[in-house]
């Protein structure tokens, strides 16, 4: 929990308390993808709630998203009332996180040039010079759930040489968020290596991973 240690944990939204009749992954990304057409097309979450042929749309495309398989029925795709109720809800708290913190740029799922064995990535959600990454669940934030924002940022430095000033994380089922210094925590984590250094240790790392597991 280093990293928390130094990026303090603020709290921006009213909390939703998670429904035992509420299908916690569609309806997340339900809700995101509603978020990105209403901040694109500049309307409001109830055009997208209220209208079924648009909500089935965005249904279809996150059920294919989700659930690659495609082992699904037409019965999945059905939203229970209280589901309904729920993605508006976290609809609502991303927004009012984004309009509380945006000053100039936005930029929903940014794409990551994959490197060696590592895919072409895409990621959640770009404010002005911070990354975050959107965990939608009903618990405090802990260190592993960082371990995909950091190849994120490996995969950008190593591409680009460039990076986000800071990165975060922001769950809107909990109506919190965090932020650290990109420098100075791979600093303080390293020991003082630089950041191209750092982030190419760990995508190194990461793709003799993948070549060992092949082998079995």
């Amino acid at each position: 929990m280093r990293v928390f240690n130094e990026a303090k944990i603020f709290n921006i939204n009213a909390p939703i308390p998670i429904n035992e009749n509420v299908r916690n992954d569609i309806v997340s990304e339900i809700a995101f993808n509603i978020v990105e057409k209403i901040t694109i097309e500049k309307t409001k979450v109830e055009v997208f709630i209220n209208d079924e042929n648009i909500l089935k749309k965005i249904i279809e495309v996150t059920a294919k998203a989700i659930w690659k398989s495609g082992n699904y029925s037409e019965n999945d795709l059905i939203l229970n009332d209280y589901e309904l109720n729920e993605i508006k809800r976290i609809c609502n708290n991303t927004i009012e996180f984004i309009e509380k913190l945006k000053k100039s740029e936005l930029q929903f799922k940014p794409e990551f040039k994959g490197y060696s064995f590592i895919p072409d990535l895409i990621g959640d959600l770009s404010i002005d010079d911070t990354l975050f990454e959107i965990k939608t669940v009903n618990r405090n934030f802990k260190s592993s759930d960082l371990k995909q924002l950091f190849i994120y940022l490996a995969l950008q430095q190593v591409s680009t040489g460039q990076n986000w000033k800071n990165a975060g994380l922001y769950n809107p089922r909990k109506g919190t968020y965090c932020i650290f210094n990109v420098k100075g925590l791979i600093y303080n984590l390293t020991g003082g290596k630089s950041p191209n250094e750092a982030f190419e240790n760990l995508l190194d790392g990461l793709t003799r991973d993948i070549q060992l597991d092949s082998k079995f």
